[in-house]
């Protein structure tokens, strides 16, 4: 193709003959123009096929935009006669019947969208988006094929990211090639195994890119962990570029702080939430012991109501204390006039506001206690990673870490925030007419709404 020219390494990755593929690394390694080109299935002459169905996945629709973007120029010329539609999919439609779907799914419960349909080839650009490996693994599901001409592969593109990808593929920290083979379990109960490849992408692997050292030159100006991500493909960064809990979670680690924590059956459990109605809603479940918080379960699920998680928490087997939830728990619905708050309630779960707290106000809380807390490994382990991977913004111009990045980490980073916020007021004696200065001089607010305490 005169018009397309892969590189050694695009070459390797569309002739590879694995079931699962990942293409990842660096930026700049021409992982997107891969994909997009074998979504065509070139090789078993799959686009002439007219029972071939493939489907593309990116995490937002304006991500999803500059794949399709890139297809205009590509697909028409490698397929003389294709045609795109935007109705009721955005799908190229080639001239055999086979055809190429693209779609966005932002929530892990939007992949749910796809159930009873049935592909040959799913690739999902940029994977590392996602957080748990939900999506992924449902897809393996709808990855199948009546026509025994066809074969059926999964291909991922993404930069160094979660640690469930690492775990997957197998990848080192250096982030060198890798392979191996993965137990599937299918829907119909019978399991088999699966071949995994990682194929490394760095800069330099696309002359076209690389040639003239400019977006180099842009990578090289990035904080060290996010370069030696970005330019150097590694993923054994310890740091998340800027990363918000970065020391204090070090700190927990030292000191062995994130271990075994078992449930206290002396003591209540109180749980801190963040509230999503489509989003994901986050819940920690914390006791007091002694001078400690031990942090023992953790909960976040996506798509799910109040009475979801009503339920999940009687089906823990805890004794509860207080349940503390968002200022936006006492909002009405539109829809049905009712609050977050009055449904947990109508299912017997007894709710505090937490009181309202500026985020970086909240975050300098959420530090503070950090030292007081003991998290049980295994049960708040997609609650640890949340903290691990809630990180402030890059602005380039500004030389500088902003805000903090709104995604699918930041529901746990913020109930934890919850969490330091109530559980200072929860540790604190009130009595009539008397208030504990320092709380008072940082937080005036704190306890407003809330009894004395005798």
């Amino acid at each position: 193709m005169d018009y397309w020219r892969p590189t050694a390494k695009q070459c390797e990755f569309l002739s590879a003959p694995e079931d699962e593929v990942l293409y990842g690394g660096a930026a700049g390694g021409g992982k997107s123009d891969a994909l997009v080109v074998d979504a065509l299935g070139l090789q078993q002459g799959a686009i002439s096929n007219p029972n071939y169905r493939a489907l593309i996945l990116r995490q937002t629709f304006p991500q999803l935009r500059k794949l399709l973007d890139r297809t205009m120029a590509l697909y028409p010329r490698v397929v003389p006669g294709a045609e795109f539609y935007d109705r009721p999919w955005s799908e190229w439609r080639m001239p055999s019947g086979a055809k190429i779907i693209f779609a966005s799914c932002e929530r892990d419960i939007d992949v749910q969208n796809f159930q009873g349909h049935e592909f040959q080839w799913i690739g999902i650009d940029e994977l590392g988006h996602y957080g748990s490996p939900y999506v992924w693994e449902y897809l393996t599901s709808r990855l199948r094929s009546s026509d025994p001409t066809l074969k059926c592969y999964m291909r991922a593109t993404c930069n160094p990211g979660p640690k469930w990808i690492q775990e997957r593929w197998n990848i080192p920290d250096s982030g060198e090639d890798s392979a191996g083979t993965i137990s599937v379990t299918l829907g119909d109960g019978r399991t088999v195994m699966r071949r995994l490849r990682f194929i490394q992408a760095l800069l330099r692997d696309n002359p076209f890119l690389a040639e003239d050292g400019a977006y180099e030159a842009q990578l090289q100006r990035l904080p060290m962990a996010e370069r030696a991500a970005l330019l150097e493909g590694r993923w054994g960064v310890v740091d998340v570029p800027g990363a918000i809990y970065r020391d204090v979670l070090n700190e927990a680690r030292e000191q062995k702080r994130i271990t075994g924590v078992p449930y206290d059956r002396a003591s209540v459990v109180h749980t801190y939430w963040d509230i999503g109605i489509s989003d994901a809603t986050a819940i920690w479940c914390a006791q007091r012991v002694g001078r400690e918080w031990h942090l023992i379960d953790y909960y976040e699920e996506r798509g799910k109501t109040a009475v979801d998680a009503a339920h999940w928490l009687k089906s823990s087997g805890y004794a509860y204390g207080e349940h503390y939830l968002p200022h936006d728990a006492a909002a009405r619905e539109r829809g049905t006039g009712v609050t977050y708050q009055e449904v947990l309630q109508g299912h017997g779960v007894q709710t505090r506001i937490t009181p309202r707290l500026g985020i970086e106000e909240g975050i300098s809380a959420a530090r503070m206690i950090f030292s007081q807390c003991w998290f049980d490994e295994r049960r708040c382990e997609a609650g640890l990673r949340a903290l691990q991977f809630y990180r402030r913004e890059w602005k380039d111009r500004q030389g500088q870490y902003t805000q903090p990045v709104h995604d699918q980490h930041s529901h746990g980073a913020d109930a934890f925030r919850y969490f330091a916020v109530a559980s200072r007021l929860d540790a604190v004696e009130f009595r009539d007419g008397m208030k504990l200065p320092s709380l008072d001089k940082m937080y005036p607010d704190w306890a407003a709404g809330f009894p004395v305490r005798r």
